[in-house]
Order: structure tokens, then C-alpha cells, then sequence
């Protein structure tokens, strides 16, 4: 494996596919799920989410889009749970720690937080008489070691602690950015693979986690399935609540052509800047306002504070933490997203700007060349390069042929990351082996 590049052996050499290459396979199985007339079989499902505080952020709102798609595909059972606020507090406070001068806590990743929610989940299975009906439970963590359970259960998830070392370069430099010791990671990681050894299967959202789950993580390849998420940007009906997916058909004249001279650039990442590549979009935006156009400008969105020394450069315009609808619209607003992640378990936010028909920058690692096709969707870049991300940016930029491709896919890849696609992979994957 290349040291300067820990994700090159997880990635390389594994073939990827362009996702609308499934969509006529999703058609179809939808088709025969509305013929009522074909009594296509559908399993009875525990769903089972650690829900945040406010509930629908759960997972980057994966979790409360997952479940209510399942409600709408099949007998949906919610066996999720949510700590009290106290009890939370207690658990953060017990595992407080200063570390490199700073107070953490990984109450996230005890063993007192792991007997708290197995014992919640298993107290619901007994005592809940639609929970004991399902044919199978499915846990959704973005970790996916939620708990063991006394009844056949699936785990779908992102990343694996073997994956995370990969990303990351090593357990204990992934050890090191969770404020955590090596031998917990070690001790977590062993925990996971015990619960997928006794899961009745694994559900990875990406082709990539998949094979890691095999080659890495030893799961028979029997058991592991692939099943890409939806995306959650964008679609909050009045009552507040998410809805589910997009809609199956979208009319083009509603998206934005993006007529040259494009100048707009948008960088969307709600966790650590660093990990999202944000550092080398704002290098880049450098050379290429010094070399390409001085009126190319970067939108920063995600981070609750400018998460660098000083105040934002020229060009650059922070709009801080958004909420999913008001994301979605600075896609209509922008001509490029760019977001060459150095860690990326899989990147929704890339299907979420190419169903508005926003062509995407990204990085050639993990699950990214599953949603970005050079060519057709976007572009690719391999390493940390300014001036190679600025070139890629600026042809980019100029490319018509790209934006036409963009906007005439920009339907049908809503429709293929919508989370009633995936409702209805997750139900095939559990009828198959329950």
C-alpha cells in the first residue's frame, strides 16, 4: 500500500460502475412491488437507530429517511433508542478526558454506553408485540456495531473501524482524531467484527465498503449486500418532517442551465474541513483566481465557525451550519461542486448536487467514483495538489459537452437516490436471506 496514499490499496483496481446503470433493475422491482396482483413477499422489519437528541439529525438524517421509506414499503416496526438528556450528560461527563490540551469525551465508544443500548434495544424486542412479529431487525449506525440481538438481525452502515484505518492511515493515527487510545479502537474493532459474525447479514452503502468488508473484515461475501443511500438535502415538507427521497420524475425545465462563463464554485462539508479536502479548494481557488479568472468565487458551507486562522479570503463567501432544505438550494446557485475529501465514507452530497445537474469535483478514493463519473458527471483528482485540482476545476468549468450530460441525467439520478430505491433494496437483501 502506498504510505502517502492509505486509501490507493482499498480503491485501485476495483471496478466501479455509473449508478444509473442499476436504475432500470429498481424500475422494475418497483413495478412489480405496486401490482398488487403478483403478491410480491415483503418481510416484516425492526428498525433500529441510537437516535440523537433531535431526532431526525440521526445519521445526517439518514436514519429518519431510511425509516419512514420502509414504513412506506413494508410493516415497519421502530425499535430505536434515544438516551435522556441526563443520562447522556452523565455518560459524557463520566468519560470526559483532556487530551492535546482540549476536553473530550468518548462516552460514544464505552462500554457503558454499549450495555445501555443492547439492553434498551433487547427490552423492546420482548416487550413490544409488533417487534416480536418482524421477520428480521435493522440496525442503522453510522458505525454499524449498534448491538447484538436474540433475533435475526441486519446492520447497515458506511464504515467499519477496518475501513476507518484505511481512511485515516492506521489505527492509531484513526485512534488519535477520535480523541481515543489504540487499544480501545483494537477493542472496538473486535466488538464489530463480533456482531457481524453473528448479523444475518451486512448492508453496505457502497461497493467499495463491501469489498473492505470481505477483504479486510473477513465477512463472507455470501452475507454482505450493496444497497447506496438516498439523499436528504432539500425536501422538508410543512409539517417539518423530511420526506422521503425525490421525486421519481423531475422536470428539466426547472433545473438552471448553467450558461458560461461559469464562476461559481460551492464546497459543502459539515464535519472536519481538513477530512473534506476544504484546505485545497481554498489553495486552489488561489491559483485560479491568479491564474484562470479572478471572478471565480467558492461558497463554504458546513462548518458552524470559519474553521481557519483569520477571517475568509477574497472570493469566498461562509454561510456557516445549514439545514438540508436550504443546501439544496445553493446547488441551483453554483456551477461546480468541489469537494476532493481526504475521508469520505461515502458522499451523499455528491448525488444531492448531480440530481440538480451540478457537475461535481472529487477525489479518485473510497466510495466517490461510485457517484462522480469522469466524463459524464464530473471529474476526479488523485492526490493534494492545488494547481492539479485547480486545472481539473478550470476544464471543468469549461467543459459544455459535461453540463449538457449533467442536465439531461439530473432526473434520473434523483430518482436512483431516492430512499424509496433504497427501502426497497433493503427489504429484497433481507427477504433473500430471512
Amino acid at each position: 500500500m502506498d504510505a502517502s496514499r492509505p486509501w490507493h490499496g482499498a480503491v485501485r483496481d476495483y471496478p466501479t460502475q455509473d449508478p444509473l446503470a442499476s436504475l432500470e433493475e429498481f424500475r422494475a422491482r418497483r413495478a412489480r412491488m405496486q401490482d398488487t396482483a403478483s403478491g410480491w413477499p415483503q418481510p416484516r422489519i425492526g428498525f433500529a437507530c441510537l437516535w440523537e437528541e433531535v431526532a431526525e439529525r440521526s445519521w445526517s438524517y439518514s436514519a429518519w429517511n431510511l425509516r419512514a421509506a420502509l414504513r412506506l414499503a413494508t410493516d415497519t416496526t421502530d425499535i430505536g433508542v434515544q438516551i435522556p438528556h441526563l443520562t447522556r450528560t452523565i455518560l459524557q461527563v463520566i468519560h470526559a478526558r483532556r487530551r492535546a490540551g482540549r476536553l473530550t469525551s468518548t462516552w460514544m465508544y464505552s462500554r457503558l454506553t454499549d450495555a445501555y443500548i443492547a439492553r434498551a434495544l433487547r427490552r423492546e424486542l420482548s416487550r413490544n408485540p409488533a417487534a416480536r412479529r418482524c421477520d428480521a431487525v435493522l440496525t442503522a449506525f453510522f458505525q454499524g456495531d449498534l448491538a447484538v440481538l436474540p433475533v435475526p438481525f441486519f446492520v447497515y452502515t458506511d464504515v467499519t473501524w477496518d475501513t476507518y484505518a484505511t481512511m485515516t492511515g492506521g489505527t492509531g493515527a484513526g485512534a488519535a482524531l477520535l480523541s481515543m487510545t489504540p487499544s480501545s479502537v483494537a477493542r472496538r474493532r473486535e466488538r464489530q467484527l463480533d456482531i457481524y459474525q453473528r448479523a444475518t447479514g451486512i448492508i453496505a452503502q457502497s461497493r467499495w465498503l463491501a469489498r473492505s468488508l470481505v477483504e479486510q473484515t473477513g465477512i463472507p461475501p455470501g452475507k454482505v449486500h450493496v444497497v447506496p443511500p438516498g439523499i436528504s438535502a432539500g425536501w422538508a415538507p410543512a409539517d417539518g418532517n423530511l420526506a422521503v427521497g425525490v421525486p421519481a420524475r423531475q422536470d428539466r425545465r426547472q433545473l438552471p442551465q448553467r450558461a458560461a462563463p461559469r464562476r461559481r464554485l460551492l464546497f459543502v462539508g459539515s464535519r472536519d474541513f481538513a477530512k473534506k479536502g476544504g484546505d485545497l479548494v481554498l489553495a486552489a481557488l488561489a491559483v485560479l483566481r491568479r491564474e484562470h479568472d479572478p471572478r471565480i468565487t467558492l461558497t463554504v458551507a458546513g462548518p458552524r465557525t470559519w474553521p481557519l486562522p483569520g477571517a475568509p479570503p477574497d472570493g469566498v463567501r461562509f454561510l456557516g451550519c445549514l439545514p438540508p432544505h436550504q443546501v439544496a438550494s445553493l446547488y441551483d446557485r453554483h456551477d461546480l461542486f468541489v469537494m476532493p475529501s481526504r475521508m469520505e465514507p461515502f458522499g451523499k452530497v455528491f448525488a444531492e448536487a448531480l440530481a440538480r445537474g451540478l457537475p461535481c469535483v472529487a477525489r479518485d478514493a473510497f466510495a466517490m467514483p461510485e457517484i462522480v463519473t469522469p466524463g459524464v458527471s464530473g471529474a476526479l483528482v488523485s492526490g493534494d495538489d492545488e494547481h492539479e485540482l485547480a486545472a481539473t476545476i478550470a476544464a471543468a468549468l469549461a467543459d459544455d459537452a459535461l453540463y449538457e450530460r449533467c442536465h439531461e441525467r439530473a432526473a434520473e439520478i434523483a430518482e436512483y437516490f431516492s430512499w424509496e430505491r433504497t427501502a426497497l433494496q433493503v427489504c429484497d437483501a433481507i427477504a433473500q436471506a430471512t
